[in-house]
């Protein structure tokens, strides 16, 4: 029940364009900032931690590419030298 309702989210969310999402963080940031804890606020509050939450996973995922998986057991790992002495 509810973790389908989380996941369906989460897609609802992914699919949104990251610069469009981004370009939202500061309204929701002022949203915070400005008014009393009530409804609103809470809204504004989980609407810029789930913009963040996407560039934290993108940024994540970018980390992974530059850094490849260690290898698995068994299998010795890649090296490379990085200064010679």
């Amino acid at each position: 029940m509810i973790i389908q309702e989380l996941e369906n989210i989460a897609d609802e969310v992914l699919a949104i364009d990251e610069s469009k999402l981004s370009s939202l963080l500061q309204h929701y940031k002022n949203l915070m900032a400005q008014d009393e804890p009530n409804r609103s606020w809470e809204r504004a509050v989980v609407a810029y931690f789930l913009i963040n939450a996407v560039r934290v996973k993108n940024g994540l995922k970018k980390g992974k590419r530059r850094h490849p998986q260690v290898s698995p057991p068994g299998q010795s790992p890649h090296l490379r030298l990085v200064r010679a002495s």
